[in-house]
């Protein structure tokens, strides 16, 4: 037994000293970072002071819904849908003038404001669609995908959609995170 354990002991211990650092001919050949690394973590102005984000509520609000509200609010305050769609995690997608939103058994799990809008308004404070401004008002994100990069917060997460190729904002989004 203990000739076992001195062996596992000897096969750990030279994996865990091999380097896993890229050789000199793999590190010199470089590629230049996609786009939407440009987005997530181009340089910005210092971040204000009196931050939109996290909520002080601890429920995120994207033009004005939480995902603590029904579709019946979103009706409330944005007038009758115009259109309605099946959502692509079940439920129905409903579209208002500016904004989508997810519905699942009447509660709302997304909401997404297309860059076309213009501006968006998370927790009260209105944003220009643009990256490096929702940058200067958010700070550094939390993740980045090849499509965007975003901020999570007690289950909740906001992202901002990015095309991966030019860089250019395609929606802001706010989901449950833990659905994903």
């Amino acid at each position: 037994m203990f000739t076992i354990m001195m062996m596992l002991t000897a096969m750990l211990s030279s994996l865990s000293t091999q380097t896993s650092a890229a050789s000199h001919a793999e590190a010199s050949v470089w590629e230049a970072p996609p786009a939407i690394y440009h987005a997530a973590y181009s340089p910005v102005g210092s971040q204000s002071s009196d931050s939109i984000y996290p909520s002080p509520s601890g429920e995120e609000s994207l033009n004005g819904l939480t995902l603590q509200n029904r579709i019946e609010d979103a009706n409330r305050i944005f007038g009758h849908f115009s259109g309605q769609a099946p959502a692509y995690m079940g439920g129905e997608e409903y579209h208002y003038p500016g904004l989508s939103v997810g519905a699942y058994e009447g509660w709302i799990y997304y909401v997404s404001v297309p860059a076309s809008a213009g501006t968006f308004t998370l927790n009260g404070r209105s944003i220009p669609m643009d990256v490096h401004q929702i940058r200067a008002e958010l700070g550094k994100p939390d993740f980045t995908a090849e499509d965007g990069f975003g901020y999570e917060h007690d289950g909740q997460a906001i992202k901002v959609f990015v095309d991966p190729r030019d860089g250019e904002l395609r929606s802001v989004d706010l989901f449950d995170s833990s659905s994903v």
